[in-house]
């Protein structure tokens, strides 16, 4: 029996369009030994737009799953950056706010009772591959692969989240693992637009492309990111076609690096090829 059960809440893009991230992600756990448990009947968690224009309607749709994952008794799994702002954000108000809390439960007929954690993949991943047998369970190394990490702007802790851990690091503790190598960059946590890439592309597409020429210029010939909207955009919005890199998730690249076979499916659905890439510097 695994010595780490989680419940795990998919999201709206995990589940869709970057099912890839999603298949690739419980590889990983099963890997590591990780038992999920996904919510029964889950719902969006108020990403996107609802938070900016509906703050009351977000933290509602929040507990609503927070409430059913609960009922599991175990903590709380989620991969996608938006949705562990939201429904951190959701418990948080849940918790500290009594109006918040009177109208949710009226609402929804229920209440946050158990002391459950809300945790990002990133924050149980770096530390798990250290422990054995996993300590040695690289199957399959990235060579020296250069990259930059790219966080984005929504795994950035709020000041009302800072209990929470940072994960700014982790990402680097796992490429390291696997072999790659890190370029530096100033580029980090740089907002690549987020959902304005579909109201207002013509804010994001120069923001991508300063993304882009920054991590050329640091040396890079890939970006690996932990959030499915920013891989997307990074991919899809840069103005200059012949300069974008591949863009990983990094779950994708753990789950190569532990063995997984299904790599080559993932890929195909990227934006940007990385074949090219991984046949020339990995295979």
């Amino acid at each position: 029996m695994s010595d780490m059960r989680l419940t795990y809440y998919p999201g709206c893009t995990l589940d869709s369009t970057a099912g890839e991230i999603n298949d690739s992600l419980k590889q990983v756990c099963q890997y590591l030994d990780i038992d999920l448990q996904e919510i029964d009947d889950w719902n969006c968690c108020g990403s996107s737009s609802v938070h900016a224009v509906r703050p009351q309607l977000a933290v509602t749709l929040a507990a609503r799953n927070l409430f059913k994952a609960q009922k599991t008794g175990r903590d709380l799994m989620v991969m996608c950056a938006g949705c562990t702002n939201r429904l951190r954000t959701a418990a948080h108000h849940l918790r500290s706010d009594p109006t918040t809390r009177r109208v949710n439960e009226q609402i929804l007929g229920d209440s946050l009772e158990a002391e459950m954690n809300v945790h990002h993949l990133l924050d149980l991943v770096p530390q798990r591959l250290k422990q054995k047998p996993w300590n040695g369970a690289l199957e399959r190394p990235l060579k020296k692969l250069r990259y930059v990490p790219y966080y984005g702007c929504q795994l950035a802790i709020p000041p009302e989240l800072r209990d929470h851990p940072r994960l700014y690091g982790s990402m680097e503790n796992v490429m390291d693992w696997l072999g790659a190598e890190k370029c530096t960059w100033g580029y980090t946590a740089k907002c690549c637009g987020a959902f304005l890439s579909v109201a207002r592309p013509d804010i994001v597409v120069p923001m991508v492309t300063d993304i882009m020429d920054q991590a050329r210029t640091a040396g890079a010939e890939c970006i690996v990111t932990a959030c499915a909207m920013c891989q997307l955009n990074l991919e899809l919005r840069s103005s200059a076609p012949e300069n974008r890199l591949p863009v990983f998730s990094i779950v994708e690249l753990l789950a190569y690096g532990l063995g997984s076979a299904d790599w080559p499916t993932w890929f195909k659905r990227h934006l940007v090829d990385p074949l090219p890439l991984f046949e020339k510097r990995v295979l």
